[in-house]
């Protein structure tokens, strides 16, 4: 490949990373705000039916996620290993990309996509799993 196409590739690559994380912000941003501010709390079938969709959902993220850094380290390595050749030397673009895959960005991606994975996963199981009503009173503390 040409070092146009791994730069567009990466580029292409990295996009659909960002896409999925608004995705996965959003996601949570609308679970969280229902879960806090919904007064009717789920039934049990509703908590599991919820935690098996979310599960379902964290997963299929996280792995979606993760197979897109492996890629794009990959890519990151191609970059890497035609640096020297003749049509890299002095690139800057190239020289660059070639900095981030030293400098081990591509592992720090895929740490950031467990560890939120994982601590988003806890919230929102703790929150469904925790989730009741307001006693009466509480009502009017709500909007304050």
């Amino acid at each position: 490949m040409s070092p146009y196409e791994l730069l567009d590739l990466a580029l292409s690559l990295s996009n659909r990373i960002d896409t999925h994380w608004a995705l996965f912000i959003s996601v949570h941003l609308a679970l969280i705000g229902g879960i806090i501010y919904v007064d009717r709390p789920l039934t049990k079938k509703g908590k599991t039916a919820a935690i098996i969709i979310y599960s379902g959902f964290a997963a299929i993220n996280y792995f979606m996620m993760k197979g897109q850094a492996v890629f794009l380290n990959s890519i990151y390595q191609q970059i890497d290993s035609i640096k020297d050749d003749l049509c890299c030397k002095d690139n800057h673009v190239i020289a660059h990309v070639t900095n981030l895959y030293e400098f081990g960005v591509s592992s720090a991606l895929s740490i950031s996509i467990i560890a939120v994975h994982v601590v988003m996963f806890i919230v929102i199981i703790l929150s469904i799993f925790f989730d009741k009503k307001l006693p009466k009173g509480d009502e009017n503390n709500k909007t304050s």
